[in-house]
């Protein structure tokens, strides 16, 4: 290193001097922990999707059930759609990497979101069924939401067995 710097010094040359000074690190020099789990879920079966009972789009009020055309253009707070693997509100869209295996009327499901402001969280969700038309959406420690169904969510592709009923 000593004789790197005396030669940097005599010959004075800027790109020889960025050359020799360059900084280099190896595979493992730094490493970041990231828990891919939360703890609330380990040791439990998972899933990938929700329950089918938390799918469809919810909205707070049925007003906007009325005015809904899509989720990011709906009321922040106001509006979730839940297909499959996938949560949408207007401020994010969040996919489930493990949820509590299908639940009868509570699933607890931890997800990785894409802000619209373009970063990313990892966060914990909990639904619960209210009767047979609402939904309580829990998001982390804050205290849950109550929603009231307001549309299914059809998809695009059909199984062959139901495209042979249509």
């Amino acid at each position: 290193m000593l004789i790197r710097l005396i030669a940097v010094f005599l010959l004075g040359g800027s790109a020889l001097a960025a050359a020799a000074l360059r900084a280099e690190a190896a595979k493992g020099d730094m490493k970041v922990a990231v828990h891919r789990s939360s703890p609330i879920l380990e040791g439990r079966i998972l899933d990938l999707k929700f329950s089918s009972f938390a799918q469809g789009v919810w909205t707070r009020e049925a007003s906007d059930c009325d005015a809904f055309t899509t989720v990011d253009r709906g009321r922040p707070g106001g509006v979730i759609a839940i297909f499959r693997s996938l949560m949408e509100t207007p401020e994010e869209i969040c996919q489930v990497y493990g949820a509590e295996r299908a639940g009868v009327e509570s699933q607890r499901a931890a997800m990785n979101c894409h802000l619209w402001s373009g970063s990313e969280t990892l966060g914990l969700v909990t639904v619960r069924q209210l009767g047979p038309s609402g939904l309580s959406v829990q998001f982390g420690d804050h205290q849950p939401v109550p929603y009231r169904f307001c549309r299914a969510i059809a998809p695009l592709l059909l199984p062959v067995s139901q495209q042979a009923e249509r």
